[in-house]
């Protein structure tokens, strides 16, 4: 089927405005989100079009070349609005370097056919290349609105190589903007699709962002960064499955810094909360990869190793008891020792422990250690009272 050109410029223009009104409306609340700068690039694909519906009826510099600089500055700000839901920091005179070469180009070529539509091609055809490579390197990690970006510039590379064809071809003629031909109307269609998933694409990875964070909020203790109690007690209960049915050890350590209070009193609760940051970094850095760590509770951590043996899980606390003691947190000029006492529950699972059951051995063990005089290690035994290992 054969449709009108102009008609169908301007339908594309007046789905690019509506949009644009949306995401302009709603970005204005928070523009670090990119949803503003994708309404402003889907109001310059608006007026890049109403720009085409004029061709024949206005000056060339207006229909073909303002309209193409209009259109390689929306993609643009495509790409700014995909940088701005990523968090990053906006290099403006690297991207708006192609948009002026678009306008360096149409001002050299407007009074040429093929070489100014052939320039114009490739300009976008760069533009949609590095959308679709920003897209895919910044995809989140299961995320699956990064595709409608690919798809959409694929289905805009697919609309330009047919131009590109075209102008090589001789057949130039055929896709001036005021010409109706099937040519023409399946490469000018493709300009709506391609409208409809860079801004859904752009909404839908916007949204993915703003779950992932608020994810993170919900499992990482606002203050030091890692597990909170939920997250590290939910990572225990998937432990424990696994070390029941794989028949396998676990060590479920409790650690408490010593003397917490007394930090909070003589250096202050900012340099308390550095002494916590610091020990869940001395923590992270000696830990394997395997093993997890959560902020239990106030100055208490839950450490979780897997595939540890009783002695095992011992000697790893003990060496970070002993590492922690040697290296003290630092909080201006103060250097603040720390030190902590620690329980730990360590063996095979079997069917009537729990969750509860472990920590309640752990919790046990590590007020053995305190009431034995802190910075110390103890192992509870669910035979035997907690022992320390030799």
């Amino acid at each position: 089927m054969i449709a009108h050109t102009p008609t169908l410029f301007a339908s594309v223009a007046l789905v690019a405005t509506i949009m644009a009104f949306c995401l302009i409306l709603v970005g204005q609340l928070n523009r670090r989100d990119g949803l503003f700068a994708t309404g402003c690039g889907l109001a310059l694909h608006a007026l890049a079009y109403v720009c085409y519906t004029l061709h024949g009826q206005a000056p060339l510099w207006l229909t073909y070349g303002a309209a193409n600089v209009l259109l390689a500055t929306a993609l643009t700000f495509y790409l700014v609005g995909l940088l701005r839901i990523q968090g990053m920091s906006i290099p403006w005179r690297r991207l708006l370097s192609l948009p002026a070469l678009m306008l360096i180009l149409m001002i050299s070529l407007i009074n040429t056919r093929e070489p100014r539509m052939l320039a114009a091609c490739l300009v976008l055809i760069v533009q949609c290349l590095l959308l679709i490579g920003c897209a895919y390197r910044h995809a989140a990690p299961g995320g699956r609105a990064h595709i409608l970006l690919v798809i959409g510039g694929g289905i805009s590379l697919v609309g330009l190589l047919m131009r590109v064809g075209a102008i090589l071809t001789g057949g130039a003629a055929e896709l001036q903007y005021d010409a109706s031909n099937f040519k023409q109307t399946l490469s000018v269609s493709i300009g709506t699709v391609t409208v409809m998933m860079f801004s859904l694409g752009l909404v839908l990875i916007a949204k993915e962002r703003s779950e992932a964070s608020l994810q993170q909020m919900a499992l990482r203790d606002a203050l030091t960064g890692t597990l909170n109690r939920r997250a590290i007690l939910e990572q225990l209960s998937a432990e424990l499955e696994r070390a029941r049915r794989a028949h396998t050890y676990l060590a479920v350590a409790m650690l408490d810094i010593d003397h917490f209070k007394r930090i909070n009193d003589v250096y202050g609760h900012l340099a308390g909360d550095e002494v916590l940051c610091h020990c869940v970094q001395h923590l992270r850095q000696r830990l394997r990869q395997a093993d997890s760590v959560g902020r239990y509770g106030g100055e208490e951590f839950l450490l979780l190793l897997t595939d540890t043996t009783p002695q095992g899980a011992y000697a790893a606390l003990e060496a970070l008891r002993s590492s922690m003691a040697a290296a003290p947190a630092h909080f201006g000029n103060l250097s603040i020792d720390v030190q902590f006492s620690a329980g730990v529950w360590c063996g095979i699972p079997g069917p009537y422990d729990s969750v509860a059951s472990l920590l309640t051995q752990a919790d046990t063990a590590l007020y053995a250690a305190k009431a034995a005089g802190r910075n110390r290690v103890q192992v509870a035994d669910t035979d035997n009272p907690p022992y320390t290992l030799n």
